[in-house]
């Protein structure tokens, strides 16, 4: 029962970082609005659909607030300090640089975990994460040149700087918190926190261009905010901070599926590549040798490391993927 629900919130985390690789799609359909007041009503709605299912449900425990208020509210501050720094970041240096800036949050997150959340840097999860940061490298680099000139590039890079330091802030506070609140829980009281700080921005939209948006608006607050980040929410308080962190740079991978297929972008050789480099770091990451069958390795200790169980048994990798796979619980 413990693998089965440890395979589930590694599904649920992977689905969540798919769907918020759809943000872009999004956000290509919305017309004459800042960027304020679209994160503002992108959490209204989700944030709406919450509540109602919370009341539907009958889960009022999620409205008390009890313990650690003030790291609740470092949620909602760092949600609003990423969202807003990574949308401008898209808009002053370009898509591809602006996914790098923000996925630099593994970095944060393994250099400052240690100290924050007492969580042991493994040789694991540093190579895990070196490896998935070189895919984040191949992936942006064919779209847009990262050494460019200009004042707008460097305005891009500060803001794509401080939405990864943001983006790593939220992934630690949620792992905090994991034995004090649900994700549920976390998740309610981030967005109403947030839409406090958005409100001044959502109330300037004019009814008009509002109108013109609200079909998309409604689909991109209930699809990211109370379907994805719910299940992010859920999966991140169940899994150690690091591993949330290189699990989510799936996200540029969904983004630039979902870019091609439905914004008909082109995807380069060096995409792929990448692509691949950040599927085998999430790999490395998950792959723990204390959860598999003692049988597959052929060696007595069902807790070897994860460098003894790749230098004896490299050639039966295979299997050892499909019996993890597909094994009946």
């Amino acid at each position: 029962m413990e693998l089965k629900n440890g395979r589930q919130s590694y599904l649920e985390l992977i689905i969540a970082c798919t769907i918020f690789g759809s943000s872009g799609v999004f956000l290509k359909h919305i017309r004459g609005m800042e960027t304020s007041s679209i994160i503002f009503y992108r959490l209204l709605f989700g944030f709406s659909l919450l509540v109602a299912y919370l009341l539907i449900t009958k889960r009022y425990e999620v409205f008390r607030l009890d313990k650690k208020k003030r790291y609740i509210l470092m949620i909602g501050v760092f949600n609003v300090i990423t969202a807003y720094c990574y949308f401008r970041s898209i808009g002053y240096a370009g898509l591809s640089t602006a996914v790098l800036l923000l996925y630099t949050a593994p970095v944060y997150v393994t250099l400052l975990s240690p100290v924050l959340l007492r969580e042991k840097i493994t040789s694991r999860g540093f190579i895990s994460m070196l490896v998935s940061l070189a895919g984040i490298f191949l992936v942006v680099m064919p779209v847009n040149g990262f050494f460019e000139s200009g004042n707008q590039l460097y305005m891009g890079i500060v803001f794509g700087l401080v939405s990864g330091l943001s983006y790593s802030g939220t992934i630690m506070t949620v792992s905090h918190l994991k034995k004090d609140y649900s994700g549920t829980a976390q998740l309610f009281w981030s967005a109403l926190i947030s839409l406090v700080i958005l409100l001044p921005f959502g109330s300037k939209v004019p009814g008009e261009v509002l109108a013109m948006n609200l079909p998309v608006l409604i689909l991109f607050g209930i699809v990211t905010t109370a379907f994805a980040s719910l299940l992010y929410l859920n999966s991140a308080a169940k899994i150690p901070a690091q591993t949330v962190s290189v699990l989510a740079l799936l996200e540029p991978v969904s983004g630039i599926l979902l870019g091609s297929l439905f914004l008909h972008e082109p995807i380069f050789i060096k995409t792929l590549q990448g692509c691949v480099f950040i599927l085998l770091g999430a790999f490395i990451l998950v792959w723990d040798t204390r959860t598999m069958p003692m049988r597959l390795y052929g060696m007595k200790d069902p807790f070897m490391s994860f460098q003894t169980a790749v230098r004896v048994r490299i050639p039966g990798i295979p299997q050892i993927i499909l019996a993890w796979l597909f094994k009946k619980p």
